[in-house]
């Protein structure tokens, strides 16, 4: 008769039981396909965010469904048993959420790093360099936000810890100013990207000059002509002028050609056969201008400038068009029966009778 009684109590929580592990297995599962079809679905689209956000989620769901079964269970069993420390249970619930919530949210960002570097994806208007540094921010203040509210959680008082870290902070701030100025340095370039790798850049005010190779947290490193590699501290970045090359629009032309004083008469028509020729150009830029001008009377020569910009902006193309516009140039002047000036001095010389008879008189 006892086990009976015994039986018969424990059917209705043995059936309960079964019940809710059926139901929340079935619910994990069925979680569990609905994300994958969505996650194949996604794939075939080139956002960085749908298919991630699936691939992020299905684990973290299915899991954390098994788990609010079991404890639905175990609550049932606590109810049964009589077990009145709803805290403990609480507690755990609590941690098992917050560390279900921190695992879907650096799987995420670690999904979506990956994704960044796929070929056939959408390109985004930041380089990859610069997304790498945000996700690896946002990852280490959600691991210093996770732990924080796990220790709060624990009954641990993070004012106190809060506190240490500012003095701390301050310390380690005086000590280490200059590794700590290089660190901002490079978070700097990666938020504002005065420069890319692959670009030319120039510091005239250190004399450094070449292609960027890497951006790291401390320094740069800058490939000279000459293969020489050269290792710049990010904090230099943040107090001097940078001049990139890379970026330039076109290439100007700027020259000053001097022509004989004997060739005044042909001045006015040689400006305007260079002008006409310069504006007919096809590998010019025509809405930035083209200018030929008579602007000096030189010490030897009739000053004429000629300014005008490239569309290209590689060297060796623009060297190429240089070339060969300074060669019609010139056949343009001697078109004209004028030819270049060169340095010349007029002495006068007066004859020997004159100066002595300056010299009797």
């Amino acid at each position: 008769m006892f086990a009976t009684a015994d039986l018969a109590i424990l059917a209705p929580l043995g059936l309960k039981l079964v019940l809710t592990l059926v139901l929340f297995m079935t619910a994990s599962w069925l979680c569990n396909r609905t994300l994958h079809r969505l996650t194949e679905h996604f794939t075939n689209t080139r956002s960085h965010w749908d298919d991630t956000l699936t691939r992020a989620a299905r684990p973290v769901l299915t899991i954390g469904l098994a788990l609010m079964g079991l404890s639905v269970a175990f609550s049932l069993i606590a109810d049964f048993c009589s077990f009145n420390d709803d805290d403990v249970v609480l507690l755990i619930r609590r941690i098992t959420v917050i560390l279900l919530l921190y695992a879907l949210l650096i799987r995420y960002l670690r999904l979506v790093r990956e994704s960044l570097a796929m070929p056939d994806r959408a390109r985004i208007h930041l380089d990859l360099p610069t997304i790498e540094l945000l996700l690896k921010l946002l990852q280490l203040g959600l691991t210093v936000a996770t732990g924080l509210t796990l220790l709060q959680n624990f009954g641990v008082s993070i004012s106190g810890l809060l506190a240490f870290g500012g003095v701390g902070g301050l310390a380690i701030g005086l000590a280490a100013k200059d590794m700590l100025a290089n660190l901002f340095g490079g978070l700097t370039l990666y938020m504002d990207r005065p420069f890319v790798i692959g670009d030319k850049v120039n510091l005239k005010d250190k004399g450094i000059e070449g292609f960027v190779e890497k951006i790291g947290w401390r320094q740069t490193r800058i490939r000279g002509y000459d293969r020489t590699p050269i290792y710049v501290p990010n904090a230099l970045f943040t107090n001097m002028a940078v001049i990139n090359p890379s970026r330039m629009q076109n290439r100007r032309i700027n020259i000053t050609i001097g022509l004989r004083y004997q060739d005044f008469s042909v001045v006015e028509a040689v400006t305007m056969a260079i002008e006409s020729y310069l504006s007919q150009h096809p590998e010019l830029d025509q809405n930035r201008g083209i200018l030929a001008r008579f602007t000096d009377y030189g010490e030897c020569s009739l000053d004429i400038l000629v300014r005008f910009y490239t569309l290209t902006t590689d060297w060796k193309t623009y060297m190429g068009i240089r070339h060969k516009i300074l060669l019609e140039i010139g056949k343009i002047i001697h078109e004209h029966g004028a030819d270049m000036a060169f340095p010349t001095r007029t002495v006068e010389i007066e004859s020997k009778d004159t100066i002595d008879g300056e010299f009797l008189s």
